[in-house]
Order: C-alpha cells, then structure tokens, then sequence
C-alpha cells in the first residue's frame, strides 16, 4: 500500500492520542501527495489541519524548526541537534563498494510500500563503523539528504549524565522525540553508549545504560530510522550488533573516491591537471578523506598567508609534514632533496618516474637521478 509509512504512524499516532505524532506525519504525507500530484487529497489533509488550534509541530520545512527538543532534566541541555534538509549541504565522496551498500540501505526506505505489500518489511537500522575521518558521520547527513528528512543528531555530552538512572531516561526520551516526527536518528560515538556488558572496567551504570538501550531500540517502530557510528566496533555489545539490519563497514577512499577528493577540496583553486591528481591519488592512497581535506586544507592556507601561487607543490610539502620524513633541524637543502626524492620513488616508480619528481620538487632530472643513486649506494 502507498504511503504505508505514513498512514501507519498517523494510526500510531492516534491510538496513542499522541496530537504531535499525527500532525508531523499527516505534513509528511502531505509532502508526499504534492509531489506525486494528488491534489485533491492535498487540499482535504490541508484542511483537516487547519481546522486543529494549536499547530506546534510539523515535520518538514521552515516551520519544523520550532521543534521543541528533549533536554537533559539536571544541565538543561538539549538532547539532540537538528539539520533539517534545507541546511543539509553536505557532499559525501565514497568508494564505490561503499556507496553501493549505502545506496541498497536508501533504496530499501523509499521502497517501503512495496517491501511492506509483500509483508517483508523495512530495514531501518544501520550500524557504520570504520578508521575515524572516513566519511561515517557524513554517510548520516547523506541518508537524511537522500530521504529529504530532518536529521537528529544525539548530542552525547548531554545525553550522558553522571547521575544514577539519567542517561537511561535522556535515552528514552530521546527516542521518543524521534518517533514523534519523520526524522532519522544518529548516534555517532555509539560504543560511548553501547559498550559490551561483559567488560569488568566498566560501572555498573553504564551496563544498565546498555540494557537501556536495547530496550529503546526493540520498542522503535519499523518505520522509524536509527543510524549509529562508532570508530571501536570491537568494544560493541555482542547484542547492540544484532540489533541493526544493515551493518557498513565505510572504509578508507580507494584511488577514484580520492581523485574526487581531490577535485572536490581544491576545485575553486582550479590550478590541478588531471596528471596531477593521478600522481596524488597515488601518493593519498591510505590516507582517510579527513587526513585529505585537512592536508589540501593547509596548503592552501599557507600559499594565501605567504602570498605563493597554489600548485600541486604546495600540496606535496603538506604530504612530506604529515608523513614526518623529513629530520627535524636539517638545513642541508640536498639531503632534504634526496629523501623527498627517494621516498616519492619507491612510492610507486611508474607513476613517479624521474621527470615527474623533478617536476616536483623543482630541481632537473639529471639531479633527481644522481641523487636517487646516490642513496641507494648508501643503502
């Protein structure tokens, strides 16, 4: 049945006698009917809302931002932060392993109706886990984009207190705020809060926060979202793991999510050719697209302060900085030369022949390869 997501969180909502549930998901289905053009039922649901006195809530669009978020009862904090999909501009670069399965997760939610006509259901729990910088958190503001939902950030410094039995509740709270609306929910950190019971360090608060928590998420409708991100998928709980339908390993960029990283962070700079951004695809192979967006980051900083014109050079200093191979104190210009030489050379020499790294590091070939020679006899 179509709009089978909404209609079943309006009766939900309803049974429940829960006025904001049906009012959040009535504009929901609302947004729905205009895009596929019934304007008929448009103009009734319409009405229907208007008829209501009080209008606090709603889901999408400028008004949703007076939404009233749950707070922390002791700091008086709030909860969680909102990005609701106006404000929602982030890019996300991903391999293309990667950005398949995310893709497969997304297709499964817009297909709600069908998978529920043949009494299958929705996943709606992804779990993504990975090296920190990798695109984690970026991968939840892509869903909600891709869903055209408000994003809920759960605010872990809030949600977290040092008094007995008050994370539990901020938890529940929290939980129930997002399903009062069409959102999805994201709990980055996630081992802050999922960590495994059986681990002797911990209090025993915080292995009542556990069970808390699965409690929470076995009680979520199915119609609901909940994304979570951990960089310690090893310190989950063995039952937080079977809790979530799609699991998503999001890895470091392979060479073609790290070209368009490449364009993407320095494409307002223009000054790259794509021979450039093969070598450095090559060179960033390993790097995580955070290490990337901070190392271009820098080096054009640098170029603007010291008034330089930006090149690729400027890039390949950056990446000799983070890597730390070069001595700390050395003046000597040659042996500076030699080791940025020698290092780009068993980097990989079909892509770094000799004339690509005097190109480089602005010296001649000739010097390149004498020095290249001289640091293999040394070796």
């Amino acid at each position: 049945m179509k709009y089978s997501i909404e209609i079943g969180k309006i009766i939900e909502g309803s049974l429940k006698h829960d006025q904001t549930k049906v009012i959040n998901y009535t504009n929901q289905l609302i947004s729905k009917l205009e895009t596929d053009g019934e304007t008929r039922a448009v103009a009734k649901f319409k009405k229907l809302l208007s008829a209501q006195t009080e209008m606090s809530l709603t889901a999408m669009g400028n008004n949703a931002k007076s939404l009233s978020i749950p707070v922390d009862t002791e700091s008086r904090t709030t909860l969680a932060d909102i990005i609701y999909p106006d404000e929602n501009n982030i890019e996300v670069i991903l391999s293309k392993r990667n950005a398949d399965k995310l893709d497969s997760f997304i297709l499964s939610y817009k297909n709600a109706d069908k998978l529920n006509d043949l009494g299958i259901g929705v996943s709606n729990t992804l779990l993504l886990y990975g090296p920190p910088g990798c695109g984690k958190t970026k991968c939840a503001y892509l869903i909600a984009k891709q869903l055209n939902l408000p994003l809920v950030i759960a605010r872990l410094d809030s949600l977290i207190s040092s008094y007995l039995g008050t994370t539990a509740k901020n938890i529940r709270n929290l939980f129930e705020f997002a399903q009062k609306i069409p959102c999805v929910l994201f709990l980055d950190e996630f081992d802050a809060i999922a960590k495994a019971r059986d681990d002797n360090n911990e209090l025993g608060e915080l292995k009542r926060v556990v069970n808390s928590l699965l409690q929470n998420v076995d009680s979520m409708s199915k119609d609901s979202l909940l994304l979570a991100a951990t960089n310690h998928q090893q310190l989950l709980d063995s039952a937080v793991w079977r809790r979530f339908d799609y699991k998503l390993e999001i890895e470091l960029p392979d060479k073609e999510a790290i070209s368009k990283l490449i364009y993407l962070f320095t494409g307002h700079m223009g000054t790259l050719s794509e021979k450039d951004v093969t070598e450095l695809s090559t060179l960033f192979f390993g790097l995580s697209g955070a290490e990337i967006e901070e190392l271009i980051t820098k080096s054009i900083r640098n170029a603007v302060i010291h008034n330089h014109s930006f090149d690729k050079k400027n890039i390949y200093e950056e990446y000799f900085i983070l890597q730390n191979i070069l001595p700390q104190n050395c003046n000597d210009t040659r042996k500076l030369l030699q080791i940025k030489a020698k290092y780009l050379r068993k980097c990989n020499e079909k892509i770094f022949s000799l004339q690509v790294i005097a190109d480089v590091l602005g010296s001649s070939k000739t010097t390149i390869q004498k020095i290249i020679k001289e640091a293999d006899i040394h070796e």
